[in-house]
C-alpha cells in the first residue's frame, strides 16, 4: 500500500489522546454520579425511616394513653409489612417495652434506658410519643438499607451508560472527519444548486411577467367586448329615444304620431332598463326580493307563456318530481331565468324540437339539500369553445341583432346570488341541458298575490318626504308625485330628511339609497327608531349595500321607474301593504 494512504491528517493526529481524555472524564463523572447517588440514597432512607417512626408514634398515642398493649402491637404489626424494617420497639413513659418486632432473630432492648445497639448496616430512628404536651412513650425503629445487589445493579446500569457514552464519543470523533468531507461536497453541490436556482428564478419572473401581460391583455379584451356590447345596444336604444324626442318637439307633429313616438321612447327605455338589470344580474349585484316558491307550481304556471313564446314548432314537456322542496328566491328573476334558457333552446332548434323541463331534489356533500331545474333541448348543441364562453356577457352565437348575449349571464348571476349554481352539459349534435341548482328552503310557499289587488280601490294621496340628491332625478320624481296628487317636501340628504321627519308629519318617505353621507338604508333604520309607523320606500339604480345586505323588508323601486310603478308603490305604502312598520298602520300621523 502506498505510504501516502497511511498518513493521518495533522488536525486529527491528537484524536486518540483527546478521545482517551474524554473517556476518562466520562468515567470519573460516572463514579461521581454513583457516589453522589449512594450518599443521597442514605439520606433519603434515613428520612423515610424517620417518617415511618413518626407515623407509628402518632398511631400508638391512644394505645399508650390507655396502656393498651394489644392496640400498640397491632400498630407495630401494621408497620412491619415493609420488608426493609428490621426492629421495632414501643416503650412507655417509664421505658418499659410495650410492643415489639424483630426480624431474623433481632429484638429491641427490653427497656428504653438500656443502650440501643444499632447494627452497622441499619438505619435507625428514635421518636418520642407525645400526648397533650407530655412525653408518654418512645418509638424505636431500625431499617435495613436497600440490598447491595440491587444497588450494584443500578450502578452497573449507570456504568454501562457511561461506557456507551464513551463509545459514542469515539464513534462521533472518527465520523466527524468523514462528515466534514461530505459537508464540503454538499457545499459545492449547494453552490451549484444556488446558481441553478437563481437562473430558474429569473426564468420564472420572466414567465410571470409574460403571463401577467397575457392576463391583462385578455382582461382588456373581455372589457372591450363588454363595453362594446353595452355601447352597441345602448346606442341603438338612445337612437330611438333621441330621435323620438326630437320628433316630439316639432309643433306640426300630428297627435297620432306624437303618441307613437312617445310609445317608442317608453319601449326603448324599458329595453334599456331590462339590459341594465341583466348586467346587474350577471355581476350578482341586483336587488332581490326573495320569497318562498313552489318550483313545480311556478313551472306549471309558466307553460302557457312558454308555449306562446317558443311557438308551435317547439313541444314543451315537463317532468316534475313529486315532493320536491321549496326554494327561497326572487320569483321574477327565477321566471326570467327559465324564460331566457327556454328562448336560447328555441334558437338552437331552428327546425323545431322538444324542450324538456325536469325538477329533482338531491343531497350534495357540500351544498346540502338542493333542487335541480334542468332544461333540455334537442338542438344543435355546443362545441367545447362555445361551452367555455357560454356565460360571458354579450357573447352570442346568433346573428348580429338577434340577441344581446346576456341571457345565460343573467341565469348565472341570479343562481349565484341566490346561493346556487348553473351547469351546462352539451356536445355538438346531442342538444344542450342547462341545470339550475338552488338551495332548498324549509319554509312553506306563500300564495302569489293577484296583480289587480286594490285595482278597484281609489288611489290614496298623502304628504310625501322626497329624499334625492340628484337635481334632475329629484325634479322628475317631484313632478311624478305631484301628478299623482301628492303633496311633496323635497330634501337632498339623509341628514335633512331626519330633521324634516322630526319637525313635521309625513305619510311616507321616498328616498334614494346611494347618497353622499347618510345612505338611504341608514336613513330608513334611523327613521324606524324615531317614527316606527312611517313607511319608507327605497329607490336605486344600483346599490352594492342592498345587493349584500338586502332592504330590511322595505319596498324598493329600481331606476328607471315608471309613473304606474311609483303610483302602486306609494299607494301600497299609504294603505299599509308595502312598507316596514311597527304596527302595520299607514303613516305616522
Amino acid at each position: 500500500m502506498p505510504r501516502r494512504l497511511l498518513r493521518v491528517p495533522v488536525r486529527w493526529s491528537n484524536a486518540p489522546r483527546a478521545i482517551g481524555l474524554i473517556v476518562a472524564l466520562l468515567l470519573l463523572a460516572g463514579i461521581g454520579v454513583i457516589l453522589q447517588n449512594e450518599s443521597a440514597y442514605r439520606d433519603l432512607q434515613a428520612q423515610e425511616t424517620r417518617a415511618q417512626a413518626d407515623i407509628l408514634a402518632a398511631s400508638v398515642t391512644a394505645a399508650l394513653d390507655f396502656r393498651d398493649r394489644q392496640a400498640a402491637q397491632e400498630a407495630v404489626d401494621a408497620v412491619r409489612v415493609s420488608g426493609q424494617i428490621r426492629t421495632i420497639g414501643i416503650y412507655d413513659e417509664g421505658g418499659a417495652l410495650v410492643a415489639s418486632y424483630g426480624r431474623d432473630g433481632a429484638a429491641p432492648p427490653p427497656r428504653f434506658a438500656d443502650p440501643l445497639p444499632v447494627p452497622d448496616s441499619a438505619i435507625d430512628a428514635i421518636v418520642p410519643v407525645m400526648s397533650r404536651g407530655d412525653r408518654i412513650g418512645t418509638v424505636y425503629l431500625a431499617a435495613d438499607p436497600e440490598p447491595l445487589g440491587r444497588r450494584l445493579t443500578r450502578y452497573f446500569v449507570v456504568g454501562l451508560l457511561v461506557a456507551m457514552a464513551a463509545l459514542v464519543v469515539a464513534v462521533l470523533g472518527f465520523a466527524q472527519n468523514a462528515l466534514r468531507r461530505v459537508n464540503r461536497a454538499l457545499a459545492d453541490r449547494a453552490e451549484a444548486l444556488a446558481r441553478a436556482n437563481a437562473e430558474l428564478k429569473v426564468q420564472i419572473a420572466e414567465r410571470t411577467r409574460a403571463e401577467d401581460q397575457l392576463r391583462q391583455a385578455q382582461k382588456m379584451q373581455a372589457l372591450g367586448q363588454l363595453t362594446g356590447g353595452i355601447a352597441h345596444d345602448f346606442n341603438n336604444l338612445l337612437t330611438v329615444i333621441q330621435g323620438s324626442a326630437d320628433m316630439l318637439r316639432r309643433d306640426s307633429l300630428p297627435d297620432a304620431k306624437r303618441v307613437r313616438f312617445a310609445d317608442a321612447i317608453v319601449q326603448a327605455s324599458s329595453r334599456a332598463a331590462a339590459l341594465t338589470g341583466q348586467l346587474l344580474a350577471f355581476a350578482r349585484r341586483q336587488p332581490l326580493r326573495p320569497e318562498v316558491i313552489d318550483v313545480n307550481a311556478l313551472i306549471e304556471g309558466m307553460t302557457d307563456l312558454l308555449d306562446r313564446t317558443l311557438g308551435e314548432r317547439i313541444e314543451v314537456k315537463t317532468i316534475l318530481s313529486e315532493g320536491t322542496c321549496n326554494v327561497e328566491a326572487d320569483r321574477a328573476q327565477l321566471e326570467s331565468a327559465l324564460l331566457n334558457v327556454a328562448v336560447n333552446a328555441r334558437d338552437a332548434m331552428a327546425d323545431g324540437g322538444l324542450l324538456t323541463i325536469r325538477t329533482t331534489t338531491f343531497e350534495g356533500a357540500q351544498e346540502g339539500r338542493m333542487i335541480a331545474i334542468s332544461i333540455s333541448d334537442s338542438g344543435t348543441g355546443m362545441d367545447a369553445d362555445t361551452l367555455e364562453r357560454a356565460f360571458e356577457p354579450f357573447f352570442t352565437t346568433k346573428a348580429t341583432g338577434k340577441g344581446t348575449g346576456l341571457g345565460l349571464s343573467q341565469v348565472y348571476g341570479f343562481a349565484s346570488q341566490s346561493g346556487g349554481d348553473v351547469r351546462i352539459d352539451s356536445a355538438p349534435g346531442t342538444g344542450t341541458t342547462v341545470t339550475m341548482l338552488l338551495p332548498c328552503s324549509g319554509a312553506a310557499a306563500g300564495k302569489e298575490e293577484a296583480d289587480d289587488i286594490g285595482a278597484t280601490e281609489p288611489r290614496r294621496t298623502g304628504r310625501i318626504l322626497l329624499v334625492e340628491d340628484n337635481e334632475e332625478v329629484g325634479e322628475f320624481a317631484e313632478s311624478l308625485l305631484a301628478e299623482l296628487g301628492h303633496k311633496i317636501v323635497r330634501v337632498r340628504s339623509g341628514e335633512e330628511a331626519l330633521n324634516a321627519a322630526l319637525d313635521d308629519r309625513y305619510d311616507a318617505v321616498f328616498t334614494d339609497v346611494v347618497m353622499p353621507g347618510m345612505s338611504g338604508l341608514e336613513l330608513a333604520e334611523q327613521l324606524r327608531e324615531l317614527r316606527p309607523r312611517l313607511p319608507v320606500i327605497l329607490t336605486t339604480g344600483y346599490s352594492d349595500e342592498i345587493a349584500k345586505s338586502g332592504t330590511g323588508g322595505r319596498p324598493v323601486i329600481l331606476k328607471p321607474y315608471r309613473l304606474e310603478t311609483l303610483a302602486v308603490a306609494i299607494d301600497e305604502a299609504l294603505r299599509g301593504d308595502g312598507a316596514l312598520r311597527g304596527d302595520g298602520k299607514a303613516g305616522d300621523r
